[in-house]
């Protein structure tokens, strides 16, 4: 039996080995990253630059997309480290992550009387986790804000001492990321459960009444900021806030509910394999689970928090990771704290199979990377691709073979951090090349780029941004050096106005399954990759 010691060693040995997976290269410029991590990033530099600690700026204008909860804490970071960099801001949310990610196991390990070890490695061996908790994105302060406070809540209903005021600071805060949909979906959660609980026992004014109180106080602590808006800006800042950027989402270009669907178990993987296991327990234990107070909490929030986002128009995956950590919670609970009988354990087995055999079609996968010229005629990407086979192989044996489920979280975080941090990022081609970086020199630099913050970051000084209607005008008015996607260069007929300098690839945004596929078919990788230009002025006639 592993003493108390040993476990508590091997804990803190787990938040260690997952600070350093997060952690790693998250100053690099081309890891992988969200398509939007550039608009939050030149918000909170713009922000920093010009002392704005109450309004967001984008482009020296005022910016109310979002609260700036987000960007205070990168302020905080950029003030003690001497200014914005790509690393601080990352490094922001990999210790919010991290911090938020051991809260919420130690209240779920108190609340299930289970190791903090086991369900800390269990929610950070996902995705989800290594996707958002790496990049300056808004999705995991908005999760792991409103799930703490939906915890802490629980622990209010049963009396813990102080968890009224954490939960209400967790929720009030939670709002300044995002806005007042974070107390929808934590009140949505809390309602829907109340309203169970009173259908099956009958009706609790008293916890009413500390509902009403908690979300009273989170309401207080988040309408400061709001109030001091409202105050300064009047209706400017109200129409931005509530009517462009929050009911606009509803008339915004609609995108198909699977996608949420989709997000959900994506992000949740590898354990979203194990779903029809939990399902066939609700069955089995039904009588137990109905009157399981905590499960049918986590289970009312995480409904909440996941169909709320089906509403609006513009649903993407990221709209699934609210839900994230409820989703997860309920099913640790029902595969943990409810015994498995022989066909139940044949159907875990099954999904742990299954998660071997992803690991070893993923090698087989990355076998076939070997046959493109890029690849094999590089010495450096022809070992890492057969490392991370070997690598893959070997935890697909060792994930079948371990007893303990401790030891498959600890392979699946393993595996993942390794292919998120490590193998996928060598393959991705820089959006500014030294090449480039060298020809442009001091020389002036604009860009007709959706978002130039990595191409300031690159060069580390000011870029001229340009309007692709205005390109034209724009280079007929300066003599400068311009960066534009090909896409661009068509669109507006440059070359008649310009030269090309010298021109790269870059990974082409939007790539589908079967473009992949068709690229492997043809052997031929460019057909998934943009062309980026550099150009100068065509010399006066």
């Amino acid at each position: 039996m592993t003493s108390i010691s040993s476990i508590k060693k091997l804990s803190i040995f787990s938040i260690f080995l997952v600070f350093a997976l997060y952690i790693w290269d998250i100053g690099n410029l081309d890891a992988i990253r969200q398509g939007t991590e550039g608009f939050y990033l030149q918000i909170a530099k713009e922000m920093f630059e010009n002392s704005s600690i109450l309004t967001p700026l984008y482009n020296g204008e005022n910016h109310w997309s979002k609260p700036p909860l987000q960007f205070w804490m990168a302020n905080i970071f950029y003030f003690f480290g001497g200014g914005p960099s790509i690393f601080l801001s990352r490094f922001v949310i990999v210790i919010f992550s991290l911090s938020t990610i051991i809260i919420s196991s130690k209240i779920v390990s108190r609340v299930l009387s289970k190791p903090f070890l086991l369900i800390f490695v269990y929610i950070s061996a996902t995705l989800g986790m290594f996707k958002y908790s790496r990049i300056f994105m808004m999705e995991m302060p908005l999760t792991m804000l409103t799930t703490i406070g939906a915890l802490y809540f629980y622990q209010y209903l049963e009396n813990k001492k102080n968890a009224l005021h954490y939960a209400a600071l967790f929720l009030g805060l939670s709002v300044l990321v995002k806005g007042p949909v974070s107390l929808v979906m934590a009140g949505g959660g809390i309602g829907l459960f109340l309203l169970i609980e009173w259908y099956m026992f009958g009706f609790n004014s008293t916890d009413l009444k500390k509902a009403l109180k908690c979300l009273t106080y989170s309401l207080a602590i988040a309408s400061i900021w709001f109030i001091i808006c409202t105050i300064k800006y009047g209706h400017e800042f109200i129409d931005y806030f509530f009517l462009r950027e929050n009911l606009g989402k509803f008339a915004s270009k609609s995108y198909p509910i699977r996608h949420v669907f989709q997000g959900l178990l994506i992000f949740s993987l590898p354990w979203s394999l194990y779903l029809p296991t939990s399902l066939a327990q609700v069955k089995d234990h039904w009588v137990k689970v109905k009157n399981d107070k905590f499960l049918m909490f986590s289970n009312c929030c995480f409904f909440v928090f996941f169909t709320l986002w089906l509403i609006p128009s513009q649903r993407s995956h990221h709209y699934a990771m609210p839900s994230l950590v409820f989703f997860l919670i309920s099913n640790f609970i029902l595969l943990n704290n409810y015994s498995l009988n022989e066909k139940r354990q044949k159907m875990m087995n099954l999904a742990n199979v299954t998660i071997a055999g992803l690991m070893t079609l993923t090698a087989l996968l990355f076998g076939t990377l070997l046959i493109f010229k890029d690849v094999h005629n590089s010495t450096s990407l022809t070992i890492k691709v057969i490392t991370t086979i070997c690598l893959l192989l070997l935890g697909s044996f060792l994930f079948v073979k371990s007893k303990k489920q401790i030891s498959k979280y600890f392979i699946a975080l393993f595996i993942i951090g390794n292919l998120w941090n490590i193998f996928i990022p060598s393959f991705i081609l820089p959006y500014l090349p030294k090449k480039v970086i060298t020809l442009i020199g001091s020389r002036e630099i604009s860009a007709a780029v959706r978002k130039p913050y990595f191409i300031e970051e690159a060069l580390e000084r000011k870029v001229h941004w340009i309007g692709g209607s205005k390109i034209r005008q724009y280079i007929l008015e300066n003599n400068h050096l311009y960066i534009t996607h090909q896409v661009t260069y068509d669109r507006y007929q440059l070359n008649n106005l310009t030269n090309v300098v010298t021109s790269w690839k870059i990974w082409r945004r939007g790539v589908k399954l079967k473009d992949g596929i068709e690229a492997l078919s043809s052997k031929n990788i460019d057909q998934l990759k943009d062309t980026v230009y550099l150009l100068e002025n065509k010399p006066l006639k």
